[in-house]
C-alpha cells in the first residue's frame, strides 16, 4: 500500500498558482473586471492627488530619493521601484472611494496596482503580462482576506495594511516572472511586514498610507526574494506566528485554494458610490430610498434616526461623532447620513474641512442612534453592513427602509457605464478631457499595449 504524497504548504501553493497564472487561461469576464478595477483605481489616486495628504505622501516620497525605477502618478518624479507604490497606494485610498472586496474586507487596487506599476519599468512588460500580474495580486489578496474575515477588523487591524501585502507580493513577483520558490519568499518577506491599526480612522491621515505601506513591502519583498533572501516559508498558515493565528480569531484555510485557478473570487471586488467608509453605504441607500419615496421630506420634520445594524458596523463606525478631521467624517456613520439628509446627497463636496464642522450638521448627528440588532448580527459576516434604518418624524410618523447589501458591492453590481462615469469625474479633477480619455482607452485596450509602462505617464498632467 503507498503513502499518499502530502499537498504542499498552503503558501507555497499560492506561489505556484502565482507563478504558473498566465493571460491565456484567465475568463474573458476576470479580464474585464480588473481592467474596470484598475480604472476605477487611477481615477481614484488622481482625485487623491489633489487633497493635503495625498500632496504631503508624493513629496515625502520624492525625498526619500531620487533615480531610476518607477514614477510618482501624477507628479511624474521618477524614484526607486519602492518609494513610488508608498505615494500611490496612498493616493489611491485617499478619500475613502477604492475598489473593496467586502467579505475579504481588503482594498485591492490600492495595494496591486501601484506594486505592479513600480517594477514595469525594470524590464520590458507587454499589456499581457501586466494584466495577469494585476489579477494574480486581486486574486491572492482577496483569498487570504477570505480566510480571516471581518475578524481582523473586529481585533483593531486594517486590513488593507496587513492582507494587502499579500496582493502587493504576487503582483511585484508576477512582475518580476518568478518561478514559484522565489514567489514564496516574496510573500514570505512581505507578509510579515504587514501592518495597520484601525485607531488611525479617528483624526489621523495615517489610515491613508496603510495600503501605500503595504504596496511597498509587497515590492520590497519580491525586490529582496529576487537577491535570494528568504521569507517565512508557512506563514500564512503556521499555527504559531502566522498570519492568520496571529492577527485573526477565525480561520478557514480552506478558501485559500478552493478552486484556485478556476473559480476567480476577485469577480466579487465591488466598487463605492460614496467618499466614506463601506460599513456606511448600506445606510446612505437606505436613506435614498425613503428620499425618494418621500420627496417632500425635509430634515426639519426629523426627530430622530435610529440605525440598527450589525456589531462590526456599530464597533467601526458607530461611535460619536467629533468634527476633528475629513477622515473621521468618512469613517462615522452619523455624520454621513446627516450631511447626506441636509444636502440631498452624499459626495465629495459633503467631505471638506468645512462641511465636516457645520452647525446643522453637527445638530443633526446628536439625533442619530446607532444600535446592535441581534437579529441582523444573526446573517453572519457576509452581511455585516446590513441596516434597518427609521426616521422618526415630529408628526409621530416614522419610515422605515432596510438594506442588506451596498450598491456597487457584487449582490447590486454598478455598470460599467457608471464605473466609467466614476472615474471620468474623478480624473477630470486633474486631467484634462482629452487625457481622461487617452488614459481611459489605453486601461481598457492593455492587453493589447507593447509597453505596459505608460500608466504612470499618462496620469501626469504635463504629457
Amino acid at each position: 500500500m503507498t503513502q499518499a504524497k502530502a499537498s504542499p504548504p498552503l503558501t507555497f501553493q499560492l506561489a505556484e498558482f502565482i507563478s504558473r497564472l498566465q493571460v491565456e487561461s484567465l475568463p474573458t469576464e476576470v479580464i474585464s473586471h480588473v481592467k474596470l478595477c484598475i480604472l476605477d483605481t487611477l481615477g481614484c489616486a488622481l482625485y487623491g492627488s489633489t487633497l493635503p495628504w495625498g500632496k504631503t505622501i508624493i513629496q515625502f516620497a520624492k525625498d526619500c530619493g531620487s533615480g531610476k525605477g518607477a514614477l510618482i502618478w501624477v507628479d511624474g518624479a521618477e524614484v526607486p521601484s519602492p518609494n513610488a507604490p508608498l505615494a500611490n497606494g496612498t493616493l489611491v485610498h485617499s478619500f475613502e472611494l477604492d475598489d473593496i472586496h467586502r467579505d475579504a474586507v481588503l482594498h485591492p487596487g490600492a495595494v496591486t496596482l501601484p506594486a505592479a506599476d513600480a517594477l514595469a519599468r525594470r524590464r520590458a512588460v507587454d499589456g499581457k503580462h501586466f494584466l495577469t500580474a494585476v489579477v494574480a495580486g486581486y486574486e491572492v489578496g482577496c483569498r487570504v482576506g477570505l480566510t480571516c474575515g471581518p475578524s481582523q477588523l473586529r481585533r483593531g487591524f486594517h486590513p488593507s495594511g496587513t492582507t494587502g501585502t499579500f496582493a502587493a507580493a504576487a503582483a511585484a513577483a508576477k512582475m518580476l516572472r518568478f518561478e514559484a520558490k522565489p514567489t514564496h519568499h516574496a510573500l514570505g518577506i512581505a507578509g510579515t511586514q504587514g501592518a495597520g491599526l484601525m485607531a488611525a480612522q479617528a483624526g489621523s491621515m495615517v489610515k491613508r498610507m496603510h495600503p501605500g505601506r503595504a504596496a511597498q513591502s509587497g515590492v520590497y519583498g519580491a525586490l529582496l526574494a529576487a537577491q535570494g533572501f528568504t521569507g517565512i516559508e508557512n506563514i500564512i498558515e503556521a499555527e504559531y506566528g502566522g498570519f492568520c493565528s496571529t492577527l485573526s480569531d477565525y480561520r478557514d484555510l480552506s478558501l485559500l485554494t478552493k478552486g484556485l485557478g478556476e473559480e476567480f473570487v476577485l469577480l466579487n471586488v465591488g466598487f463605492k458610490l460614496y467618499p466614506c467608509c463601506a460599513n456606511n453605504h448600506t445606510s446612505l441607500d437606505a436613506l435614498q430610498k425613503i428620499r425618494s419615496a418621500h420627496p417632500e421630506l425635509r430634515p426639519q420634520e426629523i426627530d430622530r434616526i435610529v440605525v440598527r445594524t450589525t456589531r462590526t458596523s456599530t464597533l467601526h463606525v458607530g461611535w460619536r461623532y467629533r468634527p476633528d478631521s475629513v477622515t473621521t467624517a468618512q469613517m462615522n456613520l452619523s455624520y454621513c447620513l446627516a450631511a447626506a439628509l441636509i444636502d440631498g446627497q452624499f459626495s465629495v463636496d459633503q467631505v471638506t474641512e468645512a462641511a465636516i464642522a457645520r452647525s446643522d450638521i453637527l445638530q443633526l448627528t446628536q439625533r442619530i442612534q446607532v444600535v446592535e440588532d441581534p437579529k441582523l448580527n444573526g446573517l453572519g459576516d457576509r452581511y455585516r453592513y446590513a441596516v434597518a434604518l427609521e426616521l422618526y418624524l415630529h408628526d409621530g410618523i416614522s419610515l422605515k427602509e432596510e438594506v442588506l447589501q451596498a450598491r456597487g458591492s457584487e449582490a447590486c453590481p454598478l455598470s460599467e457605464s457608471e464605473i466609467i462615469s466614476k472615474y471620468k469625474l474623478l480624473a477630470s479633477k486633474v486631467l484634462s478631457p482629452p487625457k481622461v480619455q487617452r488614459l481611459l482607452e489605453a486601461v481598457l485596450r492593455l492587453e493589447r499595449q507593447e509597453d505596459a509602462s505608460f500608466l504612470g505617464a499618462l496620469t501626469s498632467p504635463s504629457n
